[in-house]
């Protein structure tokens, strides 16, 4: 693990997953859904995260926020900017969690839409689609966390991108690509544009399905990528586990 964490490791933790979209059904059988995927990330890193999911696409929400410890956004396919109403209730429910120090993660779509929500700017990028494993260069360090002595690689997937960060947010990490790849927000918001929950064979797989809309030179460097190259998914689990256990320790 690139982090060394500050603190005493403590019990078991539940977060709460916001599940913001689901995997194309003819990709299911052999993936699973996106909760399948947080399933398998925490369970490896760490046998005693508890996920409770709530799809909100479908206005399923927890019915007081200290059912978890923290709450996770997920990636979707749809853009924060869509006029779409489960979207902005989300945002209101961020702006919530936000009022009340709530621990929150975002991955991708969550990560452009916490962003958003707390007064950022998100379009789509002038670089086009950014694809397979991007590598990550370090300005800042999370506050609950020792430095790195190593960038990482994520799968990336996506056209848009954080332009602005909100006011009071912190930048973590970027690369040319993804000038906001990460940040945080007080001790509270962690946030992230690439997907440790994916696998390579998952990404290649959505890039085949997208090959025609992606066009062939974006589809040659994503196909290069996610077969010669490896993500550190693991790593960075590990510190979004170490994330909400911070959060937890604190609020004792």
């Amino acid at each position: 693990m690139f982090y060394k964490l500050r603190f005493t490791v403590v019990s078991e933790l539940t977060i709460g997953i916001l599940l913001t979209d689901h995997v194309l059904e003819d990709l299911q059988v052999k993936h699973g859904d996106q909760n399948d995927f947080y399933n398998k990330i925490f369970t490896e890193a760490d046998s005693n995260i508890r996920l409770k999911i709530y799809d909100v696409t479908e206005d399923v929400y927890p019915q007081d926020m200290h059912e978890c410890d923290g709450y996770l956004i997920t990636g979707s396919k749809l853009s924060v900017y869509d006029d779409v109403k489960w979207i902005r209730d989300l945002e209101s429910f961020i702006c919530l969690l936000n009022d009340k120090k709530k621990p929150l993660l975002g991955v991708c779509f969550g990560h452009q839409l916490i962003a958003k929500a707390l007064g950022g700017e998100v379009k789509k990028a002038k670089v086009g689609w950014v694809l397979g494993l991007q590598e990550y260069t370090f300005h800042n360090h999370f506050p609950w966390l020792e430095k790195p002595n190593k960038d990482v690689k994520l799968i990336h997937s996506h056209q848009d991108q954080v332009i602005n960060l909100p006011k009071g947010a912190t930048l973590v990490a970027s690369n040319n690509s993804v000038p906001n790849a990460m940040y945080f927000i007080g001790d509270h918001i962690m946030s992230i544009q690439g997907h440790p929950e994916f696998t390579n064979e998952y990404a290649y797989d959505v890039v085949c399905k997208r090959r025609d809309l992606l066009g062939e030179e974006s589809f040659q460097s994503a196909e290069h990528s996610l077969l010669n190259e490896q993500s550190n998914y693991l790593e960075v689990t590990n510190w979004w586990i170490d994330f909400f256990r911070y959060q937890f320790k604190s609020q004792q």
